[in-house]
């Protein structure tokens, strides 16, 4: 311990265990002191925490980024700046990837300041707990950043020179073996439960275990990898800590957060400083009235990806899509906004209709939120629907169209059958697929329902890589197509739907490779004497 050490730290406080307090207080403790109480302990943690929901990282800059570059959801509206995300055509100079870079790096470096300050071993609970959050924040940053950006600078110490800023990219395998590192030893100090629920638990670490290897084993497609995903992911269902929420709708409801399906919940409150602005940007367009409130409806679900989810949902808009993918809602000024598949001019009834060509996603909303930058919904960064869907994805690799890959899947659309999707298909058995593909395309079809506007559309796009991502980018543009008749007339226009909006994708092989990463920004490449510009992504 370094005993001797003084440090400043903003004392975090909570008003509850639910939300993050509005007001930072500052003072002066040596080391020694911070981690001898739990409140002391908290109060630095939470500040950890607390950096999760900046507005360059979940508060909004990532949904941005991966929701207009995702090739599943893309751009409505927003910065023109910005708009090369959503043709895929993004330069190292392009607007918000540099924000999400730094936002992830500024949770990296308050998850050191607490690694530091305390020993590998830590002699008590309280430090145990505290160094366990730590380790956990920084591995699901780093593991946020080597998906996004590839290889990426491992930066393990608090800088505190200048000289030490300067560091190089390490591999990509590098960085996962340091994110499985943490996630380790993360679980050996974490609480199995907390007592405050913005808290990860020491479940949580196993969670993004599970996470981390199906992400390796998408890519080496070994068993060992698989085997490592799915067991994680079981162990995490059958520890009887979490259990999937009866109604699919309670996940998103301001007044049932930290639910038992919860995993890793980042927690914002309707305060000037602590809250949130992804619901306003995703929320659909114009449903909360007032300049300060309107919802953006920035981020929508393209229409290929919804013909996808309809298909998988047997043609009803099940409960999932009723959020994910919206098709008509009231806007406040008065009018009904429809929404592709319904054709441009139907009334809903009776009443004047505004044609927004892309279904919206509905998931939060903050009636009380006091402007458009202040929501308090929390954010539910992992949750036990997924550690199913990794489980059944995993199992049919290893065992392919095995029960009990079909078996996980099937709990997860039983969840949404039992939200009042009754027209939901019966359970799949093993006689609905031909090979170990056509599962796989069922499991990730139910994560795109299951997920959609929830950060893992992009990921998924690309951890399958190139032929997979080509297959999303060739569906997108066939469906731009796809308005004109069987007798060759065209419905809405010609060509394309809406050329300030829609946007062909390339689909060249080093154009689709090139879009697997996110470029490492340019300001990086400036202010790091250690990356230069031969370091860059391929294809930028």
């Amino acid at each position: 311990m370094k005993n001797f050490i003084y440090i400043i730290i903003a004392l975090l406080t909570f008003s509850s265990c639910e939300n993050m307090l509005e007001e930072e207080v500052y003072d002066t403790r040596t080391v020694e002191d911070i981690y001898a109480t739990p409140e002391s302990a908290n109060a630095v943690v939470l500040g950890v925490l607390k950096s999760f929901g900046s507005y360059n990282y979940y508060s909004a800059q990532l949904h941005q980024v991966l929701g207009f570059h995702s090739g599943l959801t893309g751009r409505r509206a927003g910065a023109n700046s910005a708009k090369p995300l959503a043709q895929m055509k993004v330069t190292p100079g392009t607007a918000w990837i540099d924000k999400t870079y730094d936002g992830m790096y500024e949770t990296i470096a308050s998850a050191n300041f607490v690694i530091s300050t305390t020993d590998s071993v830590p002699e008590t609970d309280i430090a145990k707990n505290a160094r366990g959050v730590a380790l956990f924040s920084r591995a699901v940053s780093y593991f946020n950043l080597v998906r996004m950006y590839g290889g990426t600078p491992l930066v393990l110490e608090p800088i505190l020179s200048e000289e030490e800023s300067h560091v190089p990219r390490a591999t990509k395998e590098a960085v996962f073996q340091q994110i499985e590192k943490d996630l380790i030893e993360a679980w050996g100090f974490l609480y199995e439960a907390q007592e405050v629920s913005a808290m990860p638990s020491k479940w949580a670490a196993k969670a993004f275990l599970a996470k981390l290897y199906l992400r390796i084993a998408s890519e080496t497609n070994a068993v060992e990898d698989w085997t490592k995903a799915r067991d994680y992911a079981v162990e995490v269902i059958t520890s009887t800590k979490y259990s999937l929420v009866p109604n699919f709708d309670d996940l998103f409801d301001l007044s049932k957060e930290f639910s038992s399906e919860s995993i890793f919940e980042l927690a914002f409150a309707t305060v000037p400083d602590g809250g949130c602005a992804f619901p306003n940007i995703k929320g659909p367009h114009k449903t909360t009235e007032g300049a300060s409130l309107e919802a953006w409806g920035r981020i929508i679900v393209l229409r290929a990806p919804y013909d996808r989810m309809l298909a998988a949902v047997g043609g009803v808009e099940d409960a999932r899509m009723n959020l994910g993918a919206l098709t008509t809602w009231n806007r406040y000024g008065g009018t009904t906004a429809i929404t592709y598949p319904i054709k441009k001019g139907t009334k809903i009834n009776d009443k004047a209709t505004s044609y927004l060509f892309y279904p919206g996603i509905n998931k939060w909303n903050d009636p009380g939120s006091l402007n458009r930058n202040t929501a308090g919904n929390n954010f539910i960064v992992c949750r036990l629907a997924e550690m199913y869907l990794i489980a059944a994805e995993a199992e049919n690799e290893i065992n392919p169209l095995s029960q009990t890959a079909i078996d996980y899947l099937n709990d997860i659309r039983e969840r949404s059958r039992n939200s009042g999707n009754t027209g939901l298909p019966a359970d799949y058995t093993a006689a609905d697929f031909t090979s170990k593909e056509d599962l796989t395309d069922a499991i990730m079809d139910e994560r795109l329902v299951e997920f959609v506007g929830e950060l893992h559309t992009w990921f998924d796009a690309r951890r399958r890589g190139v032929d997979y991502l080509t297959k999303i980018f060739n569906a997108h543009n066939d469906n731009l197509d796809y308005i004109k008749s069987p007798e060759g007339q065209s419905i809405y226009g010609s060509g394309i739907f809406k050329s300030a909006n829609d946007f062909y994708f390339p689909t060249d092989a080093s154009s689709v490779e090139r879009n697997l990463l996110l470029p490492i920004p340019a300001t990086v490449i400036q202010s790091n004497n250690a990356i230069g510009i031969e370091d860059q992504n391929p294809g930028y």
